[in-house]
């Protein structure tokens, strides 16, 4: 269906080109007021063309509203300053959208990425210990953001990106293989550089090894390397999958890079533009000719190649072999001076602006004020598989996804707990529960035949319903999926309200506007839970 943002869009679109027929089309994006005093949708195309027809911004507005003249849905438009367009829609016409909302299949889909594929890369935490909160962030932000995308009419490709090769896998493996030893009742030390917690010895407890030379340790770990591996992704795939209830189109291996040669590819190309070099036995790339802050090794002096050029690698596969069209990639605090790099390695493969990173921010788990810090698996921070566990999968993802990933994030361990309206998530999922219960005794009772009076409450129970097509598009753009946790308790509240305030079945019988409601916002709510990968339940 059209929503009312794009139609007012379309009718100032048309205002323009009869009052400047000579300017250029330009795009016109009406917006949800954030005032209601101020209206229901607005617009600041005026301040956008007053430089254009070199006229005063409020000018722009009155002369494009004069030529827009009477419009049914509005029961009137008006400027303010500095140039806003400001509209207001009758009631009526909001009524009207109840049964389009109800009709539409797909309800929130729009054509937005139509033919254009996108990869959305999320979570990939390294296969050496168990997933951290922070992953958490990372893993419900970029699930959400893939749902949005998909309803925005990409073709979305999920993935994991699996860092599989390096000496971090040297350093697990040689974990694994001490703390085997010491179960063998052998005595050997272990480095305080070495991986911690208690999962190092779950994996060091399904080894079985023939014999060996306690002098031959490099050997022997790089002989059960690969297996210590397996036992590591076998066990972050099953977190995945089975406590989180993701799953991802690809599994992505750096090693697998290097085997189809990617590597080799990728940097022929760098080559052929002329921005490597060689310094100190090392491979440069001169990222500084594209914005970065300094150079940055490809390949080390002593032919050890960086994780750098194996990002590198797996841009040129993405963009250039599989012709994907844009890429989302979500990473640790850590990463943020990564960015540049990154950025400069796609201006130099020619794939400029086609690569957004999210930065995902720290969270600290917190109860009664406190940091709980402490995980007997993890060894010094709880895990994200814990918190699961203690909370439910659909708590979880709600209170990370009330937080921009952008932004620090306390989670309130306590309130996650709680199992009353008090915890947000169960409010929203409660007033989804109201709702199917008030549709199930509908079935039961005839309707009213006369007119009742619509309510306040009602109508802005419908303004928030055809709020949703325009928040998909605009996290679709933006990447805010944060902002689908605040919608979904504006919508619970608004039901709600309307719930405390309007009788939906009076004298046994029910109000059929009112039941054309209730279908609508249960369909809106629910939609709304399932893009964020929350269970909409019929009952609590």
């Amino acid at each position: 269906m059209i929503t009312p943002t794009t139609l007012l869009a379309k009718l100032l679109q048309g205002a323009i080109a009869t009052a400047y027929p000579d300017l250029s089309p330009v795009e016109v994006i009406v917006t949800l007021a954030r005032d209601e005093k101020h209206g229901d949708y607005s617009s600041n195309i005026a301040m956008q063309l007053a430089p254009l027809v070199q006229q005063p911004p409020l000018d722009v507005a009155r002369n494009l509203l004069a030529t827009l003249g009477h419009v049914s849905m509005l029961t009137k438009a008006e400027v303010a300053p500095p140039g806003f367009i400001n509209f207001f829609v009758t009631n009526r016409w909001l009524w009207l959208q109840l049964p389009k909302v109800l009709a539409e299949k797909a309800y929130g889909r729009t054509d937005l990425g139509r033919n254009q594929k996108i990869v959305v890369e999320y979570i990939s935490a390294n296969p050496t210990g168990p997933m951290t909160l922070g992953n958490g962030r990372g893993a419900f932000a970029g699930d959400t953001l893939a749902n949005v995308m998909t309803m925005a009419g990409w073709q979305v490709s999920r993935e994991y990106y699996l860092n599989d090769i390096g000496n971090q896998v040297n350093i697990l493996a040689e974990s694994v293989l001490r703390r085997y030893f010491q179960s063998q009742g052998i005595p050997t030390d272990y480095p305080a550089e070495l991986y911690q917690g208690e999962y190092i010895n779950e994996v060091a407890a399904k080894l079985k090894l023939d014999k060996f030379k306690l002098q031959d340790m490099r050997t022997i770990r790089d002989r059960i390397k690969s297996r210590v591996l397996r036992i590591m992704i076998d066990e972050l795939q099953r977190t995945v999958i089975k406590k989180l209830n993701i799953n991802f189109d690809r599994w992505v291996r750096e090693s697998g890079l290097y085997e189809q040669k990617l590597d080799e590819k990728a940097l022929a190309i760098l080559r052929s533009h002329d921005v490597v070099y060689k310094k100190d036995q090392a491979l440069w790339f001169r990222t500084t000719a594209f914005g970065d802050d300094k150079d940055r090794v490809l390949i080390k002096g002593d032919g050890e190649k960086t994780y750098f050029l194996s990002d590198i690698a797996l841009r040129w596969w993405r963009f250039e072999i599989r012709q994907i069209s844009r890429e989302v990639i979500y990473l640790g605090a850590d990463h943020h001076g990564y960015i540049g790099r990154l950025q400069a390695a796609m201006a130099a493969l020619g794939f400029a602006k086609q690569l957004d990173v999210e930065i995902v921010q720290f969270v600290r788990l917190m109860e009664n004020g406190q940091e709980v810090k402490m995980s007997k698996r993890a060894g010094n921070f709880v895990t994200l598989e814990e918190l699961v566990d203690a909370v439910g999968l659909d708590v979880a993802r709600f209170f990370f996804m009330l937080h921009s990933p952008r932004t620090h994030m306390d989670f309130d361990f306590g309130l996650a707990k709680e199992k009353s309206e008090k915890n947000p998530v169960f409010y929203v999922q409660y007033a989804h529960a109201r709702i199917c219960s008030l549709l199930k005794k509908t079935k039961k009772v005839p309707p009213h035949r006369g007119k009742i009076e619509k309510q306040p409450s009602e109508t802005a129970l419908i303004k928030s319903m055809l709020k949703f097509p325009d928040l998909i598009t605009e996290v679709s753009r933006n990447h805010e999926t944060q902002k689908l946790a605040f919608y979904s308790l504006e919508l619970a509240t608004a039901f709600h309200d309307f719930y405390d305030r309007c009788r939906v079945i009076d004298q046994e019988k029910i109000w059929p506007h009112r039941l054309q409601l209730l279908q609508a916002a249960q369909k809106v709510l629910a939609l709304t839970l399932k893009v964020m990968g929350i269970s909409a339940p019929e009952r609590m």
